[in-house]
């Protein structure tokens, strides 16, 4: 059952996990019930400069990983405490943002919408209660936008020195590309799930 993290009454927080105790991750609790979500978005970048085609997003690759492997995934990634604003959805829509612009370099997103896709899961360290949700966004960028990022990426690779005394969030992906089954396998943890998800809806 996909738990309601929009619901009135929910107590936010936020709370450093052992994977990584330097961020503070957001989530919502219920008051009675127990259970905490985590939040998460991902988010599918389409061209706004050529017929809509569902399958054609954008996915950036894992700094250092091998173009061939599966190391690709459509900008996603964890909301910290500090991103909460006046409510859920537009705290994931800012959270949404920021990944995309720390992992692709897009700057502009127009028509972003939560499409109301949610894909809800556990980490093996978490307690039986608590859970996390993809927060699934879609979003469209024109030409101008992909050659930013292109360029962005090709600039790095040209200034591997001034890129390493960037934050850690700016320097996990390497390269951009349109999504293909082939050419771009996706990360296999929860990837796989999120795309199938949007791509049947």
């Amino acid at each position: 059952m996909i738990l309601d993290v929009f619901q009135k009454g929910l107590i936010r927080g936020s709370a450093r996990l052992p994977f990584d105790p330097e961020k503070a991750y957001a989530y919502v609790e219920h008051p009675r019930e127990g259970w905490r979500v985590y939040l998460r978005s991902c988010i599918f970048l389409h061209s706004l400069d050529e017929p809509f085609r569902k399958q054609n997003f954008l996915v950036v690759k894992r700094m250092g990983a091998r173009p061939t492997s599966a190391t690709w995934e459509p900008p996603k990634g964890q909301m910290e405490g500090k991103e909460w604003e006046d409510t859920v959805l537009d705290s994931l829509a800012a959270n949404v943002l920021r990944e995309t612009e720390e992992e692709s370099h897009i700057t502009e997103v127009k028509r972003l919408r939560h499409t109301g896709l949610v894909f809800q899961s556990q980490e093996a360290d978490y307690p039986p209660n608590h859970f996390f949700q993809y927060h699934i966004f879609q979003g469209f960028i024109t030409l101008e936008q992909v050659k930013q990022s292109i360029d962005t990426f090709d600039w790095m690779k040209d200034h591997k020195a001034a890129v390493k005394r960037w934050r850690r969030d700016r320097k996990e992906k390497d390269a951009v590309a349109w999504f293909s089954p082939r050419h771009t396998r996706v990360e296999p943890k929860w990837c796989p799930d999120i795309v199938a998800l949007y791509l049947r809806h």
